[in-house]
């Protein structure tokens, strides 16, 4: 006989098991540890930590895992080790090469084409050149105008020219104010360097970016966030452009962790 209440009921699957977290290694929540307490005690760049003796002491591990836990967080950026007699474990400064290359792994992984962070910077950069103008910060529009300047005076010198050309968009993203966004923003201009690619800049595309970076420093310098939004737009597309119109497949290649990695 069927069950009237049951009937027509399709029987539901259980619920999904939680997901266990995974466990953490050992040389993780060391340096965990020693990051906060160099975060804790503020120390700059350039200060010496305690020798791996202390260390072993300190955080009552075996020397296998603290130096693991030394690798790692020099692999991020935050120490160098210096070998031999009075070396040891340094604080450095992470810059925005080290999450560029953290994220390369990952980008690898997902398949990410070159053409995606293009797309991620358009949409990005415009609003975070905005907020520069709106910042008003004397020093740091003064610092934009300085990487134009450089530009200008290298024109002729490639390299020179591109070292100025990021300088420039790092600048422009700290003088927003957001710490994240400047981290965010130097990544990912390292990222699409598309020299990697074989793109080229030739003296008239060498012009035509110092041209729009005066336009895009004389609106942040004038406090105009509408027209540093617009013309930062305009140049990331115009990049953009020049890319796809030159060299076709470019924007499809997918990215590489060994090409990002500093």
């Amino acid at each position: 006989m069927t069950d009237p209440v049951s009937e027509g009921v399709t029987e539901l699957s259980p619920p999904p098991r939680p997901r266990r977290p995974r466990r953490q290694k050992i040389a993780v929540t060391i340096a965990q540890q020693i990051v906060a307490e160099i975060a804790r005690r503020r120390y700059p760049p350039g200060t010496k930590l305690p020798g791996e003796r202390e260390m072993l002491a300190q955080y009552e591990v075996g020397r296998g895992t603290l130096r693991e836990s030394l690798r790692f967080l020099e692999m991020n950026g935050v120490l160098t080790v210096k070998p031999g007699p009075g070396g040891g474990p340094v604080v450095a400064e992470p810059d925005a090469h080290d999450l560029a290359s953290t994220l390369g792994l990952f980008l690898e992984l997902k398949g990410t084409s070159f053409g995606a962070i293009l797309e991620l910077r358009e949409t990005l950069e415009p609003s975070i050149a905005g907020l520069a103008a709106a910042a008003k910060d004397k020093q740091a529009i003064a610092r934009i105008g300085e990487s134009v300047e450089s530009m200008r005076v290298n024109i002729d010198d490639t390299e020179r020219f591109l070292q100025a050309n990021e300088a420039f968009h790092d600048r422009v993203a700290s003088a927003s104010g957001n710490p994240i966004l400047a981290l965010l923003l130097g990544s990912l201009d390292h990222i699409t360097d598309g020299t990697r690619l074989g793109i080229n800049f030739p003296l008239e595309r060498r012009q035509a970016v110092l041209a729009a970076h005066r336009a895009i420093y004389d609106a942040i310098a004038a406090g105009d966030a509408e027209a540093a939004s617009t013309q930062m737009r305009k140049h990331v597309r115009q990049f953009r452009r020049y890319t796809e119109q030159n060299y076709p497949g470019a924007s499809d290649s997918p990215l590489r962790w060994s090409d990002i990695a500093p």
